[in-house]
């Protein structure tokens, strides 16, 4: 199964589609790796195929001066930009200023997996539901790329609540490749329950439990309700835009979360050791 169209890559300080004339100083068996694998993607769609391999040449030709690219995945639909999700934005500007401490070039770009739309929420829901593995197919297939064509490049797919079990799934495809690592928060309770090599997943986010990965539906129920009526007061995270969920939310500034991204940064992906054990 194939994707409604490609995902599209943005800037995340801009939120802009990652473009511009660079692409066309790739060299051209790069050029021909991207065509190649984008029409393995939408072999029957040439228009997709193309924007596809124009994306994926787009990305090299930013990420090519870079030591390591952060590739965010979106919670809730898939199609929110980094200025929609501050909390998690706080995050990859400190992941980006600690890679930067370490002596690293970085670029930080946002995945927006799904178009805002009524085909775009039913991509997502296949994706979610396992009953389609193209989203995470197509983000390891562009992670691939990248790290084939681009040796001295490591890469970050990093992801908050449904979007932290996209980037699982892409770690999936990704299991054999040394220079791909993931970092998640808040992954939903259907997720394995043991992540691939390379992750690093923080359900906690050291304040209050996690409703939504450890599945407590009636907190959920409980929550909202008081929340209705006004009787609910602890900041909580969102599912899927509308449902609140108690301790879903993870930012920078939580002494546990910042603690552990910064200790997985600097030991398994400047210094690689060893497996990095749910937490």
């Amino acid at each position: 199964m194939t994707l409604c169209s490609p995902a599209v890559i943005c800037d995340a300080e801009t939120d802009r589609p990652l473009q511009g004339r660079d692409r066309f100083t790739v060299p051209p068996e790069v050029q021909s790796d991207a065509d190649r694998l984008a029409k393995a993607e939408y072999g029957r769609e040439p228009s997709k195929a193309a924007e596809l391999a124009r994306q994926m040449l787009d990305l090299y030709a930013a990420a090519r001066d870079k030591d390591i690219i952060i590739v965010f995945n979106p919670g809730g639909w898939g199609w929110a930009t980094v200025a929609q999700m501050p909390l998690w934005a706080s995050i990859l500007k400190g992941m980006q200023e600690t890679l930067a401490g370490l002596g690293q070039k970085v670029l930080v770009a946002n995945y927006q997996r799904a178009n805002h739309s009524l085909s775009g929420a039913l991509t997502e829901f296949l994706a979610l539901s396992n009953l389609s593995r193209a989203k995470g197919r197509e983000l390891a297939t562009r992670a691939d790329f990248l790290t084939r064509h681009l040796p001295c490049l490591k890469v970050i797919l990093a992801g908050e609540s449904n979007g932290a079990a996209m980037a699982e799934d892409a770690m999936g495809f990704l299991r054999a490749n040394a220079r791909v690592f993931s970092v998640q928060t808040g992954t939903p309770f259907w997720a394995p329950s043991e992540p691939f090599v390379r992750s690093l997943i923080i359900n906690h986010n050291g304040v209050e439990p996690d409703t939504f990965s450890n599945g407590d539906a009636r907190r959920w129920f409980t929550a909202n309700v008081q929340a209705l009526f006004g009787k609910y007061k602890t900041e909580q995270g969102n599912i899927l835009l509308y449902i609140g969920a108690p301790g879903h939310v993870y930012n920078w500034d939580y002494p546990v979360v910042r603690e552990k991204i910064i200790k997985f940064l600097k030991e398994e992906v400047i210094e690689p050791s060893k497996p990095v054990a749910r937490t």
